[in-house]
């Protein structure tokens, strides 16, 4: 009896597995494009020092509390395994640490602003299976922009430079053909060359390296 219903479980299990393999999506090549949302955390220091700006610490972390991010990649799989494209991302946050200090002391609504944009590549290491790993890297452009508001008058102090190194990776669970969802992880690296301040503008003298740790999700269309 028992062997029996070990027997018609071990049947049952392997037709499941049978109905699943046979609804996983196969491999494509063609369009795709996925959003990818967290929450990404500022890591290094946006510039030397004397600059003349009135920001009580240049580390990026004592500016910024972090960000909220929106990344949209799009392209094509020109094979199954590679997927070439463009990134665009927007962050949404806070000031934090002593810059958000010094707001609340000025009475100043502060806020963050954070733009991404460039190009990438992405190999798939299973783009067969319904379980998908993925790595990828891209390089591009960032600008940051921190605002502040008090009594009607606004100011917002720019910082942009060249984005040389975007390292990301996930699983992508592949539900159908059209749509698939997963867990991202994704570090960029940059340095501002450039700081702005109202119609103020000049070259960022002691350039340094700041990074964004994002941890979130992803969901692909086209998988």
């Amino acid at each position: 009896m028992k062997l029996g219903v070990v027997a018609l479980g071990t049947m049952g299990l392997l037709g499941l597995s049978s109905v699943a393999f046979a609804q996983t999506p196969p491999a494509r090549k063609g369009f795709q494009m996925d959003i990818r949302t967290g929450w990404s955390m500022p890591m290094g220091t946006a510039f030397g020092s004397g600059q003349g700006l009135d920001l009580s610490d240049t580390r990026l972390w004592e500016i910024t509390s972090g960000h909220v991010p929106f990344i949209l990649d799009i392209g094509a799989k020109l094979m199954p395994k590679l997927f070439v494209g463009g990134y665009f991302g927007l962050g949404f946050g806070g000031a934090g640490g002593k810059t958000l200090d010094a707001c609340n002391a000025s009475h100043s609504d502060c806020s963050t602003l954070d733009l991404h944009f460039g190009v990438e590549a992405q190999y798939h290491i299973l783009p067969a299976g319904s379980v998908n790993p993925w790595i990828g890297y891209g390089l591009g452009f960032e600008s940051f922009g921190l605002s502040q508001s008090a009594n009607g008058i606004s100011r917002t102090t720019t910082l942009t430079g060249f984005e040389f190194a975007r390292f990301m990776g996930g699983v992508d669970f592949r539900i159908t053909r059209v749509f698939g969802v997963g867990p991202f992880i994704d570090l960029s690296m940059a340095s501002f060359s450039r700081i702005g301040d109202g119609d103020n503008s000049q070259s960022i003298d002691q350039t340094r390296t700041h990074s964004w740790l994002t941890l979130g999700a992803r969901f692909v269309f086209f998988p």
